[in-house]
């Protein structure tokens, strides 16, 4: 899967930038260890990480699921909170950092908008609880892809 835009990201990235996003992802690393016997030295769901996740759902979008035997909706809703987990890192960004970052996510936004529908969440509220009670309103929640993947 490709990740290019992220990695475009990364190869623009500052001294300065690069502290920032080693600093968020030390916060996220310390709340994923919180309560683990084993205590890990890299988060899952740090700030590039969940850059790429993003990406990659899209790119398989992209692609009309190729190469995927099944994906299953809760696999897509993670992926989406991952990107909800994206819009906390860009506030909590120092300035610069968070306009490069912010452009990057821009485009991926326009890709995902382009492989998705709006259809108010009626797809994923089966499958969502918050969606579902109207408690979750973010858009990439009330986009339904364009072509279901196998196993939803």
């Amino acid at each position: 899967m490709s990740t290019d835009e992220t990695n475009g990201l990364v190869r623009s990235l500052t001294p300065e930038d690069r502290q920032a996003v080693a600093l968020l992802d030390l916060q996220v690393l310390a709340a994923e260890n919180a309560g683990r016997d084993f205590q890990d030295t890299t988060p899952t769901y740090g700030v590039l990480n969940c850059l790429r996740f993003w990406e990659i759902l899209i790119s398989r979008m992209e692609e009309g699921w190729r190469r995927q035997d099944y994906y299953m909706v809760y696999e897509y809703l993670n992926v989406l909170t991952v990107r909800s987990g994206i819009e906390e890192f860009l506030d909590a960004m120092p300035t610069a950092l968070r306009t490069k970052t912010d452009r990057c996510v821009g485009r991926l936004d326009a890709r995902y908008r382009a492989v998705t529908y709006e259809d108010g969440g009626a797809e994923l509220s089966h499958y969502h609880r918050p969606l579902a009670d109207g408690r979750e309103v973010r858009w990439w929640y009330t986009r339904r892809p364009n072509e279901l993947p196998p196993g939803w």
